[in-house]
C-alpha cells in the first residue's frame, strides 16, 4: 500500500446515514488506487473519552458525539483525537475532513504543517441552518460563509459533490468532482422481496432535516389520489415525527392514513430492499442553495435500484436522468404537480403491464423498458 488516508467527520460508522455510506464508498475507491483508508467518526448516545476502535479490520474509530456548549467547542477546536489515530496508523499520508467546521480545518492544517501529511476537505453541503440557541445558529451561518468562500484557500485538496461547487471552487489547484458512489457488487443491491399484493407502492426514505425535504407535499399529493390500490411507504420517519414537524400533518393524513406506512428508522440494508421493490421512488426538495449545491444520495440509490423516479430538478440529477426514460422532474414544487406525476406513473405502468400480458411491451417483448 502507498499509505493510509484518514477520513474524519460527524458520520456514524459503518453505515448509519448518507455521510457514512459516502466515506466508506470513497474508501473502496482509494483502495483500488493503492491506499488503505482509516475512519474517525462519531458515536451518539455514548459516554467515553478519547477514541475507541469500532472495527479493526476496516480501521474504523469513533469518538463521542458532543453534548453541550463545552463539548461542542472542544469538538470544533481540538485535534487531539485526530492526532491519536494518525499515531496509531503510523503511515497516514492524507487527512480528509468531511464537512467539518472551517475552524477545525484551520486547526488541522496548523497541527500538520511540519509533516508531509496533506489536508483535504470533502464538501457535500452548504448548510447555514441548524437548530439550537441563537448563538449556535449564528455560528453555523458564519461557518457556512467561510466554507463557501474560503475553503479553496486553505485545503490542500478538495472533493466536491456537485458542479455548482466545482465552479465555486474552480481556483483550487487540486479539485475533484465526486458524486455519491455505490458499490454495485455489494449484496445489499441484489436483494429480492416477493410482492405481497397488487398495490402500487410509492416509496420515500429520509429524515426531516430543516427544510431540506418537502414530505408534506408528497403526503398531500398522495392523499389527493384517493386510490385504494396505492400505498406510500415512508422510511426513516415515524408518524409522530411527521405530525410534530408539520403543523398540518394530522390533517394531511386524514385522507390517506390507512395507505401510508411509516416505518421509522431502519437499517441501510432494509431500506434498500424496500426501495428496490417499490413501484416508484419519490422525493421533493426545494431548488435552494443547499439542495442545488449538494447531491441527493437517495437519488443515487434509487437510480441504482433501477426503479422509476419522481423528483425535483435540483443539483446535477437532470444530467443523469437524461440517459434513461422512466423518470419525472416536477415543473413546479406543488402538491398538484406531484399528484399529476403520481397518476401518470400509475397509468403508465398499468399500460406497460397490459401490453406485456399480450406480448407487446412498449419496448418490444424481450426488452427491459428501463434500459
Amino acid at each position: 500500500m502507498k499509505g493510509t488516508i484518514l477520513y474524519v467527520g460527524n458520520f456514524e460508522l459503518p453505515d448509519k446515514g448518507a455521510a457514512a455510506n459516502r466515506v466508506v464508498s470513497n474508501g473502496k475507491l482509494f483502495r483500488k488506487l493503492g491506499y488503505s483508508t482509516a475512519y474517525l467518526g462519531i458515536r451518539k448516545y455514548a459516554d467515553f473519552a478519547g477514541v475507541q476502535l469500532l472495527d479493526a479490520e476496516q480501521n474504523m474509530y469513533e469518538e463521542k458525539y458532543p453534548q453541550g456548549i463545552r463539548e461542542w467547542f472542544l469538538h470544533m477546536w481540538s485535534v487531539k483525537n485526530i492526532q491519536a489515530v494518525i499515531e496509531e496508523q503510523g503511515d497516514v499520508c492524507m487527512v480528509i475532513l468531511y464537512n467539518v467546521p472551517f475552524v477545525l480545518l484551520k486547526r488541522v492544517k496548523h497541527a500538520l504543517k511540519s509533516t508531509n501529511i496533506k489536508v483535504a476537505y470533502d464538501c457535500t453541503e452548504w448548510a447555514g441552518v441548524t437548530d439550537g440557541s441563537f448563538a449556535k445558529q449564528m455560528a453555523k451561518k458564519i461557518d457556512e460563509h467561510f466554507i463557501r468562500t474560503k475553503l479553496a484557500d486553505v485545503a490542500d485538496h478538495l472533493i466536491v459533490i456537485s458542479r455548482r461547487m466545482q465552479q465555486a471552487y474552480a481556483k483550487s489547484q487540486h479539485l475533484l468532482l465526486l458524486p455519491p458512489l455505490l458499490d454495485i457488487h455489494d449484496p445489499i443491491w441484489h436483494q429480492s422481496m416477493e410482492k405481497q399484493d397488487e398495490v402500487f407502492e410509492f416509496c420515500f426514505a429520509g429524515i426531516l432535516d430543516g427544510n431540506k425535504e418537502s414530505l408534506d407535499i408528497i403526503v398531500e399529493a398522495f392523499g389527493n389520489l384517493k386510490r385504494k390500490d396505492t400505498r406510500l411507504r415512508i422510511i426513516g420517519i415515524t408518524e409522530q415525527e411527521f405530525c410534530d414537524f408539520y403543523p398540518n400533518g394530522q390533517l394531511l393524513l386524514e385522507q390517506c392514513r390507512e395507505q401510508v406506512v411509516f416505518m421509522g428508522t431502519r437499517s441501510h440494508e432494509e431500506t434498500i430492499r424496500f426501495e428496490s421493490n417499490c413501484d416508484c421512488y419519490i422525493f421533493i426538495r426545494q431548488p435552494d442553495i443547499r439542495n442545488n449545491a449538494g447531491f441527493p444520495t437517495k437519488f443515487a440509490e434509487s437510480y441504482t435500484c433501477n426503479v422509476p423516479i419522481i423528483a425535483t430538478d435540483i443539483s446535477d440529477i437532470r444530467g443523469y436522468l437524461a440517459e434513461r426514460g422512466r423518470w419525472t422532474l416536477l415543473e413546479t414544487i406543488t402538491s398538484e404537480a406531484a399528484e399529476r406525476a403520481m397518476r401518470e406513473e400509475i397509468e403508465r405502468q398499468a399500460a406497460v403491464e397490459k401490453k406485456q400480458k399480450t406480448g407487446l411491451s412498449e419496448d418490444g417483448p424481450d426488452e427491459d423498458p428501463m434500459l
